[in-house]
């Protein structure tokens, strides 16, 4: 089970990666685009990761473990769902966007500890630590941005943390790839 996690992490962690890059420089520099367009940026990516994850699923639905299987589909649906979601109740978003931009960075934190925790390789202390700071940015996106920085102060935490975590999915891309040859 551990490695199967890893190893479906690490299979479209370059791509992931990309996107979290260009999207990192894209919010350091153009910051009033976290209001016109970075919503649908990241619903896009979350219903792009959720239909690689279904499809990865119907692809190798016969080699993987059930509860994997289960679980992998069962979170590709919700990335989809909540992808639409946010596109759909875009005005919304914008207007609570320090709590969504933290939130999604507090989850994908999470779900980075885990995958660093799996890990099985020296850098893990490194995952580990990439992780944490990951959640304690987007804790401060939720903290700090309200009155006190203003949309430039959030596109910076924010795309430090997007660059932080295309640093993490590299790293554990480099570490899987080391692991299979």
């Amino acid at each position: 089970m551990k490695s199967l996690l890893v190893e479906k992490f690490a299979k479209y962690a370059v791509f992931r990666a990309a996107l979290l890059a260009i999207m990192g420089i894209v919010t350091f520099l153009l910051p009033e685009f976290l209001l016109s367009g970075m919503v649908y940026v990241i619903a896009g990516y979350m219903i792009l990761n959720g239909a690689l994850g279904i499809t990865d699923y119907f692809l190798r639905k016969n080699e993987n473990e059930k509860n994997a299987s289960f679980v992998n589909i069962a979170v590709a649906c919700l990335l989809i769902v909540f992808g639409v979601l946010s596109v759909v109740y875009y005005r919304y978003v914008v207007g609570i966007l320090p709590v969504f931009l933290g939130g999604l960075m507090m989850l994908e934190s999470m779900f980075y500890f885990v995958i660093a925790l799996f890990t099985s390789a020296k850098i893990k202390p490194l995952l580990i630590s990439l992780a944490v700071f990951i959640i304690i940015g987007g804790i401060t996106s939720n903290i700090f941005t309200f009155g006190f920085g203003g949309i430039r102060t959030l596109s910076h935490i924010f795309g430090t943390l997007l660059l932080l975590s295309c640093a993490y999915e590299l790293f554990v891309y480099i570490v899987h790839r080391k692991t299979v040859r």
